[in-house]
């Protein structure tokens, strides 16, 4: 079981105890709280039963939250703690990466210096479609609105980390990485292959890959 598995088993844990038969309107504060972290980490922020779990913190009802608490215990025993959509999309995005990365390691073997930077390209483009991706999932999961007509890495991560705005999804380290890893992908986008370097293409798909695993696990 990964670490995530286990806090997530555990949450559960002290959720059934809190709305057990000792269970009062204090302790069932107390197990809406963690159900709230639960279907953040798991479902994302826009799931309907977050919104009922909110609804409770606005004006507290005992029956309300207890029941709530119970059909989200329920949905995890079941295996339901899992947007199989959003699930897809993650395999999609590795396997995306994964391809990227087999470029990456061909461009080294690569003697002839055109075709090397041309596979040094094709990886950075693949990597950054994934990263797009990632980052549109992490802006639903967060119900943090943008532009679907324009969902580049950049505007993406003035989405996800915008101090000025009070919004910090991402660390500033974190969005850094990603401005570097979209200058890399604009350059294989234009054409500039010439400027696209293999350190910049391992370190895309290697911190691309962390930052998922980190935010949307």
């Amino acid at each position: 079981m990964t670490d995530l598995a286990s806090r997530h088993a555990a949450m559960i844990g002290k959720m059934r105890s809190l709305i057990g038969e000792n269970a009062h309107l204090g302790l069932i504060h107390e197990a809406v709280a963690l159900a709230q972290t639960l279907l953040h980490d798991t479902l994302g922020d826009r799931h309907p039963l977050m919104t009922t779990l909110k609804s409770f913190v606005e004006k507290p009802d005992f029956s309300k939250g207890q029941g709530t608490c119970r059909t989200i215990i329920t949905l995890y025993e079941q295996g339901a703690l899992i947007s199989p959509r959003l699930q897809i999309a993650k395999e999609l995005e590795e396997d995306v990466i994964d391809v990227a990365e087999r470029q990456w390691r061909e461009a080294d073997k690569e003697q002839d210096a055109a075709a090397k930077q041309l596979r040094l390209a094709v990886a950075a483009f693949l990597c950054g479609a994934a990263l797009e991706d990632a980052l549109r999932r992490l802006c639903d999961k967060h119900g943090q609105p943008y532009d679907a007509g324009n969902t580049s890495l950049a505007k993406l991560q003035a989405a996800l980390y915008s101090p000025s705005n009070g919004v910090e999804i991402i660390s500033k380290s974190e969005n850094a990485q990603i401005a570097a890893w979209g200058q890399t992908r604009n350059n294989a986008d234009h054409g500039k292959f010439s400027l696209v370097t293999g350190a910049e293409v391992h370190a895309m798909i290697d911190g691309g890959r962390s930052l998922i695993e980190r935010h949307l696990p």
